[in-house]
């Protein structure tokens, strides 16, 4: 019985970040079609909420790899992509300012952005470490078929829950730009509910992650693969 709840978590798990995945890239691909209201980059925008919030000790770095568009609350930077660093698309508004909002989790919500990124870090990579062990152990005969059904789906289950359960924290930094939009998008309703469109999407962005697990996996957790921060 509890073997049959795992497994019918598991589904309705992957279904849910299969959702969330597709959702994300779908109006994120529409959004970069479409040009911003104003002509301020990404980075631009970005720099324009922090400053009316007073904050002025986020650096901006354009970071093309593949894990970037974030915000790192250790050394306060925001990295970006070039083409959402540069941008004046919808999209490119929608990610630099949700990963700007981020900077103003300040305090226990510090702790709770932290707590949601080794979330999003488990997410991952965790999936395929359990992969390559569970067939390791099946392999050398530990670990029979059945039981290592289980153990896979109760390890996603786990990491699903985790990731779920981290993700107001991302509803809680669009709400933290609602003033600034409110005040600086006062004459552009239509591209104001766009972008509030773009912006749910960000918050769920990670949801699906689990299911890209082999690719930020081989691409960049192995030694040699990807691209380091800057310095």
């Amino acid at each position: 019985m509890v073997f049959i709840l795992i497994v019918a978590a598991l589904f309705l798990g992957l279904a849910v970040a299969r959702w969330a995945q597709a959702r994300h890239a779908s109006m994120m691909l529409k959004g970069f079609r479409a040009n911003a209201p104003t002509a301020h980059t990404g980075s631009e925008i970005a720099l324009m909420f922090l400053k009316s919030e007073g904050v002025d000790d986020v650096q901006i770095v354009e970071h093309n790899a593949v894990v970037t568009d974030y915000f790192e609350p250790t050394r306060r930077r925001l990295f970006l992509r070039r083409d959402v660093a540069q941008g004046t698309t919808l999209s490119a508004w929608a990610i630099a300012l949700h990963e700007a909002a981020h900077a103003l989790q300040t305090g226990e919500s510090l702790s709770e952005l932290k707590w949601r990124q080794s979330c999003i870090r488990m997410s991952r990579y965790i999936p395929m470490a359990a992969v390559f062990a569970i067939v390791g152990l099946m392999i050398a005969r530990i670990l029979i078929a059945k039981n290592a059904i289980f153990v896979t789906a109760a390890v996603i289950v786990l990491l699903l829950l985790l990731n779920l359960g981290s993700v107001p924290l991302e509803f809680n930094a669009n709400k933290r730009l609602r003033r600034f939009l409110d005040e600086h998008l006062k004459n552009h309703a239509q591209a104001s509910s766009r972008l509030d469109e773009l912006l749910f999407c960000m918050a769920i962005r990670e949801v699906g992650d689990l299911l890209s697990s082999p690719r930020y996996f081989f691409l960049s957790a192995l030694p040699g693969t990807g691209k380091m921060r800057p310095q």
